[in-house]
């Protein structure tokens, strides 16, 4: 089997680890233990022209002070995000991004992507070669192939964010074991070397990495780790605090050197002076975080790079005591608290029910955040981990030896089954080894609560945030109409007060039975909610009465079946707002019908990549059925009168016209169901120009086209109009050509008002769900 290890897929930096007898980090190709989580696309000359490279890690990280717009860092925090979420827009606005972020162009609004060399990648895309870059360095290291991983994520990422990171790692050419929240796998590396047999204890693990905050309550007891909930802030990170040094940076200099702005005056240079100068400041900002965790004071300088209106020389030079740095950090520390406070009122869990409180993450050794968790809780709980940034990968990969088929005896260092209770070389007690010193189970819990969005945007919850994993639940809505054909299931989650879209579902049917006349009860549909271990989301809707109709998959999020559920979203709506005759409106219904059908097999469930025949079919398809809809055709309808004319009438006509008649319909089904809207009206009116050289048979079709609105609409005259179908029709048996003329004009002006009231009626398309 190949080998499997444990990824901490960092904001900053990314970490592998491998657990055999013992757990170690695995060095990647430049010798260091941390990969920078960054990547470049370059452009090199050569002697056949100029080629692209992508580079990743340290090399790319190098790359930045020379092409910054081209060099992606802190992607962690794109991903499963999307172009107008407040924090992007504000991180864009900020000028945090020095390369170009715009909503993914195949995407719906609920996309993000980014530009290198003028071509657009998703967030997982980049991650993907993160992960890449790791998997093949670790190879090289260990001389074997790795197939298998557990990646981590911050606790409060979504169902969105969790499976764009399980995407980046398949598309990397891993099968990812676990998605593990980072808490969780720094509490497996706590709990693992610090619990004696028996101990049970619960610890609250503070994560701050470079681009999340998170916090999470575990309860460990031999081998067993308990979630009892999580918390944090998605935006708080070393980022921030990065940016928090660089603002003050520029403030004291416009001070020091009478500038009006800094940043105004940073813009003027030119690209290569700029590029540097914002590398070497990110470089010299991040140090003095790191050394004033040590100091109490450090200097930040860039000099000779900067030249003010009158060409003077502008050094930034600017001084950094601990007691300024902690004073700009006094507001971050404060929410650190009040997070830490919510998340212990929402699990109901008192300080002193917090055995242990264990600080890990780039910026846990800050002196200030130290100080401000130990006032809380006291200095004989907190403990800040000992390997602070790379105690998550240290639990991933415990946790990807865990799920192994196979692993190391302890004893004896023979293979030995996952299940197996006692080494069979060597006798070794696995069982009781794994209880005292490994990962027996893990019960994770919910991230967030998650809704679903009823009529008139009335939420439902569906599962409440820190219910334990996995879970499932089941439950029943009602359409909102008797005729629907469509049910659109909106999911979202809650942060705070805040809602994010996390996908949707589609159901489509066109069932014979459901348009029956005196049908006025709408059908219920079944909506099954998965969350499994990995906090990720699959659903299945099915029609109660009508089990063979159902539709199942992860959800749509924000990809290109997204974006196509939207375009057929604002068609309805758009047909819906406008004056459509009835048939019109029902043409598009029922081609919706078909699109929702299409739309639901555009993208592959296990690499999150859209199938390009059946992503053209589908343009295709809502192409044909908008152009429909504006020159007000109805070929569908067309098919169905040309279909029931045969059925009820072909008796009346010689067989061999009749075959033709046939082969003409058949063509047109064929046109209506594939081809362009010019083909599809000229086999249309292939079709119904033969019909014409039967005119006593179009009468009684029309009139059984009447009689078919008024079961509908008008039940108590349908006698009459029956009387009259079945004199014409003895009329025509009889041959009686005088008799069906004299009838049919007698019928003719009230059948044609029928016809024409109900093609004015006002058909509203509903996709909505009620409980």
């Amino acid at each position: 089997m190949s080998k499997a290890i444990g990824i901490d897929l960092g904001t900053t930096n990314s970490v592998a680890g491998l657990k055999k007898l013992e757990t170690r980090i695995i060095p990647n190709a430049e010798g260091d233990l941390l990969t920078p989580s960054v990547v470049a696309l370059r452009k090199i000359k050569s002697l056949s022209g100029e080629k692209e490279e992508f580079v990743v890690g340290k090399p790319a990280r190098q790359w930045l002070a020379q092409d910054p717009g081209n060099t992606i860092v802190s992607i962690k925090r794109l991903m499963g995000r999307h172009f107008q979420d407040p924090d992007v827009q504000r991180l864009i606005k900020a000028g945090r991004f020095a390369y170009t972020v715009q909503p993914l162009s195949t995407g719906s609004a609920q996309s993000v992507a980014v530009l290198l060399q003028g071509t657009e990648y998703t967030p997982e895309q980049i991650s993907t070669k993160i992960i890449e870059k790791i998997k093949k360095d670790c190879e090289a290291d260990l001389q074997e192939e790795i197939g298998y991983a557990v990646v981590t994520v911050p606790a409060y990422f979504n169902d969105k964010q969790t499976h764009m990171t399980r995407l980046a790692a398949a598309r990397a050419g891993l099968k990812v074991q676990r998605l593990l929240p980072e808490p969780t796998a720094a509490a497996i590396s706590f709990g693992v070397d610090n619990l004696a047999p028996g101990e049970a204890r619960t610890i609250l693990v503070f994560d701050l990495g470079g681009g999340t905050y998170d916090l999470s309550i575990l309860t460990i007891s031999d081998g067993q780790f308990i979630e009892q909930g999580k918390g944090g802030d998605m935006w708080m990170g070393g980022d921030d605090i990065d940016d928090l040094i660089q603002q003050y940076v520029f403030q004291q200099t416009e001070q020091t050197e009478q500038i009006d702005s800094l940043p105004a005056l940073i813009d003027r240079l030119p690209k290569e002076k700029k590029n540097r100068l914002f590398s070497d400041l990110k470089e010299k900002v991040e140090a003095a975080k790191i050394q004033l965790s040590t100091r109490e004071k450090t200097v930040i300088e860039v000099l000779g790079l900067l030249q003010d209106e009158a060409g003077d020389l502008v050094d930034i030079e600017v001084e950094l005591t601990r007691a300024r740095f902690e004073a700009l950090l006094r507001p971050f520390a404060d929410r650190m608290i009040t997070l830490i406070d919510q998340v212990l009122q929402e699990t109901h869990f008192e300080s002193d029910l917090i055995d242990q409180v264990v600080m890990v993450g780039g910026s846990a050794s800050i002196p200030l955040f130290i100080r401000t968790v130990t006032e809380r809780f006291g200095a004989e709980k907190v403990l800040v981990h000992p390997r602070p940034m790379l105690a998550i990968a240290e639990g991933a990969a415990i946790m990807a030896h865990r799920l192994s088929d196979t692993y190391e005896c302890p004893a004896c260092g023979q293979t030995v089954e996952r299940t197996a209770d006692l080494c069979l070389a060597c006798r070794f007690d696995l069982a009781s080894n794994l209880t005292e010193h490994g990962v027996v189970d893990i019960v994770h819990t919910t991230s967030h609560d998650y809704f679903l969005e009823l009529e008139a945007g009335e939420p439902f919850l569906l599962v409440p945030q820190h219910t334990p994993l996995p879970f499932a639940t089941r439950a029943t809505f009602r359409l909102v109409d008797s005729r629907q054909k469509l049910a659109h299931f909106k999911f979202f989650n809650r942060v705070g007060e805040a809602q994010e879209s996390i996908g949707d579902l589609w159901l489509s049917f066109d069932i014979d039975e459901l348009n029956e006349p005196g049908k006025v009860q709408p059908e219920s549909v079944i909506l099954d909610f998965v969350l499994d271990e990995n906090n990720i989301i699959t659903v299945s809707a099915v029609l109660k009465n009508y089990p063979e109709v159902q539709v199942g998959r992860t959800l749509s999020r924000g990809n290109v079946d997204e974006q196509l559920f939207v375009n057929l979203e604002q068609e309805i709506d758009r047909l819906n707002r406008g004056d459509y005759p009835y048939y019109v409106a029902l043409e598009f219904l029922q081609r919706s019908v078909s699109i929702a059908a299409a739309i639901n097999q555009v993208m592959d469930p296990d690499t999150g990549e859209a199938n390009e025949t059946a992503l053209q079919r589908v343009r295709f398809m809502q192409e044909v059925a908008e152009q429909l809809v504006e020159s007000r055709e109805t070929p569908t309808a067309n098919v169905y009168y040309v279909e029931s004319f045969l059925l009820e009438y072909g008796e009346f006509i010689a067989p061999k016209e009749r075959k033709i008649l046939e082969q003409k319909l058949e063509v047109f089904r064929v046109a209506n169901a594939q081809a362009a809207m010019p083909d599809i009206l000229r086999a249309r009116d292939l079709s119904l120009d033969a019909l014409d050289e039967y005119p006593a048979l179009g009468v009684l079709q029309d009139l059984d086209n009447a009689i078919d609105v008024l079961a509908r609409e008008q039940p108590a005259q349908l006698p009459r109009l029956e009387k009259y179908r079945s004199s014409l029709r003895d009329a025509l048996l009889d041959d009686d050509r005088e008799t069906f003329v004299r009838l049919s004009k007698e019928i003719y002006p009230e059948m044609s008002r029928i016809l024409t009231e109900y093609d004015k009626k006002k058909l509203h398309i509903r996709k909505e769900i009620r409980t």
